[in-house]
């Protein structure tokens, strides 16, 4: 009796594909690619064109959605195609590209009808394939449907993508349509790639064009797009002097991004379009894809992205049949974009660009060098960071000023935290089942009439000595500064000034620990008691200790007059990181008039918790110096 195969067992793939393989070597990269790619040929259309992967809504139509699952596995096959390796599925590339861009089919994609159209999103896909992989994609189609590629790509210049990253997305298809020999608008792609270069943000940094966020689009789409740019200029394509600016940032940038991943190979997830998983780990690979030597050493390099690729391996980010779900580390679309269709997580396939790189690359012949703890944190000052990182997990807290953004969902909590934690994540500002709402890593106010405001804007803010600070305005007649110090990755200190002009109530929150294993009920391990609330699952551990402040003039709501300590679930499914959770806070009346509340945050993965010292329990008098003059700043609310 033949032996039965632990994987057949679960129902085929494991719930993830990239758990069929070690992910140690350049041959189990490859083979991660097609075993990601395999569970989509059963949902694809007859014509290839289609990939149809779920039934529920995004904000465009169910066509586009279906162009997705089509064009983004792409950003894999193209790398692993370059480096040699077999993809036996190129025909039904082919196919779907003479059928999609057919108006008489059944499988077309339609036009694009006007700017900033989802279309143009796919199409960058589609351009980077004709631009590496022209005698897979360019060569085998007939005269014909040549013709009506090239006319269903020019959509991209008859009209304008999203005034922020999209931008690449012209370039990409210029570059594809050069190769080929096809004709291009020359002056809206130098259009695009100076807007580009206007959204740079110090030397090496980005913001995300008109909503000028710092997040994964910087290394995931502005710096892995250059880098397939500059790649794309090895080739004759492009211009010598941008390649050359992408290649120079790109090198810096690794430097900086290196802190936004822990010792594990987990990223430190915030911002929009976490449903795209690895791709967070995109720009290792890009580097390795143009040879762009950097910063870093290749171990390092290589490091980052097979820890990473790895990390991902242990998360159920997959249904059973092995097509990736929406979510983060796993099946949740209550955190997820309007613009997320079923098919937009194949954009982690970024993360395969080094495959593109010879095996005789030094990506692939280094040997992977560990990520160490910091011995102190790390300012990033134009990204508005301090991150600071232990042998466990690695955090950032944030201060960078911001608009309140009314996109994408859940905004505040994607950007306007305090801290991000690779081990603890994020959760969104939802609602349980009775209408309740609590969150983690803010400070959450609420008036009489039951209105709760969190940091969504920031009219300033910055990062100062290791410490971030912030100036905010939830009503008209409320301000709070707010200044926060990193002690290390398990520990930061957050102070705040208020000035009400109404009565409140203020919820402060430390991080969110998963109550999915065994025995972890909410109370177990809970100890708010007096100055603080614990709670210790399997997990780890949760803390926010309420520490006292020195004031003059006004009465204090902290310190010797005490915050009440509180333990409270979150809404199902509002963590990015664990189904169910449950979240340490302090909370207390705060009348009209000033107040300065002060706490401790701890969260660490592990349960043999260290004891706190004596000066972890006092707000340094740096911090309180830069509450003072941040606090006499004129900031209009």
């Amino acid at each position: 009796m033949a032996a039965v195969n632990e994987m057949d067992r679960w129902g085929g793939a494991r719930a993830n594909p990239l758990a069929l393989g070690p992910l140690q070597t350049r041959d189990d990269v490859a083979r991660a690619v097609v075993d990601l790619y395999e569970p989509l040929l059963r949902h694809t259309s007859p014509g290839g064109a289609r990939v149809r992967l779920g039934s529920f809504a995004s904000v465009f139509e169910q066509s586009t959605a279906e162009l997705e699952g089509f064009a983004r596995p792409l950003y894999g096959i193209v790398p692993l195609t370059l480096g040699g390796h077999d993809f036996a599925h190129w025909d039904r590339v082919v196919d779907g590209l003479d059928a999609g861009t057919d108006p008489d089919s059944t499988e077309y994609w339609g036009p694009v009808p006007g700017d900033n159209d989802q279309r143009m999103v796919e199409q960058a896909a589609i351009g980077l394939a004709l631009a590496f992989c022209p005698e897979r994609t360019w060569e085998p189609l007939s005269a014909a449907a040549r013709d009506r590629l090239v006319t269903w790509l020019h959509g991209i210049f008859e009209h304008d993508p999203n005034p922020n990253n999209w931008q690449f997305f012209r370039v990409l298809v210029a570059l594809g349509l050069e190769r080929v020999g096809a004709p291009f608008d020359a002056t809206k792609v130098t259009a695009s790639l100076d807007l580009l270069d206007s959204y740079r943000v110090g030397r090496h940094w980005y913001a995300d064009g008109a909503l000028a966020n710092v997040d994964y689009y910087v290394p995931f789409a502005f710096h892995t797009y250059g880098l397939m740019y500059a790649a794309a200029n090895a080739l004759g394509l492009g211009d010598d002097r941008r390649a050359a600016a992408y290649r120079e940032r790109a090198s810096t940038f690794a430097a900086d991004v290196q802190h936004w991943f822990a010792p594990d190979g987990a990223a430190v997830p915030f911002g929009r379009s976490l449903t795209y998983r690895f791709a967070m780990s995109s720009f290792w690979g890009a580097l390795a894809w143009a040879d762009v030597d950097s910063d870093l050493s290749w171990g390092a390099v290589r490091g980052m992205s097979m820890r990473n690729l790895r990390w991902w391996a242990d998360q159920p980010i997959s249904d059973r049949d092995g097509v990736l779900s929406i979510g983060y580390t796993y099946d949740n679309r209550r955190l997820s974009e309007t613009y997320s269709s079923a098919g937009s997580p194949y954009w982690c396939m970024k993360a395969f660009g080094a495959l593109a790189a010879p095996a005789d690359h030094p990506f692939w012949t280094c040997p992977e060098v560990p990520l160490d703890p910091l011995p102190s944190p790390i300012t990033i000052s134009d990204a508005g960071q301090v991150i600071v990182r232990d042998a466990d997990h690695a955090v950032i807290l944030s201060g960078r000023p911001a608009v309140a953004l009314d996109f994408p969902e859940q905004a505040a909590a994607k950007y306007r935290k305090f801290a991000y934690s690779s081990t603890f994540g994020f959760s969104g500002d939802v609602a349980d089942m009775f209408g309740t709402v609590h969150t983690d890593s803010m400070l959450a106010l609420t008036d009489v009439d039951g209105n709760r405001r969190v940091r969504l804007g920031i009219d300033a803010g910055g990062v100062e000595d290791a410490m971030t600070w912030s100036t905010w305005h939830p009503w008209s007649d409320v301000r709070v500064d707010s200044v926060c110090w990193a002690v290390d990755a398990s520990r930061h200190g957050r102070i705040h000034r208020i000035r009400n002009g109404r009565d409140l109530v203020g919820v402060e929150s430390g991080c969110a620990i998963g109550l999915d294993g065994p025995g972890d009920l909410l109370g177990d391990g809970n100890r708010s008691r007096g100055d603080r609330s614990v709670i210790t699952t399997t997990a780890g551990t949760s803390a926010i200790i309420d520490l006292p402040v020195a004031e003059s003039g006004a009465e204090s709501a902290a310190g010797s007059a005490g915050r009440r300590p509180i333990a409270r679930n979150l809404a199902v499914n509002a963590s990015l990181v664990h189904p169910r959770t449950a979240v340490p806070a302090l909370t207390c009346p705060l009348p009209a008039g000033d107040h300065t509340l002060a706490c401790l945050v701890h969260a660490t993965p592990r349960t043999d918790v260290a004891p706190i010292s004596d000066a972890e329990l006092s707000v340094p008098a740096a911090a309180a110096a830069l509450l003072e003059r941040c606090a006499a700043q004129e900031v209009p609310s």
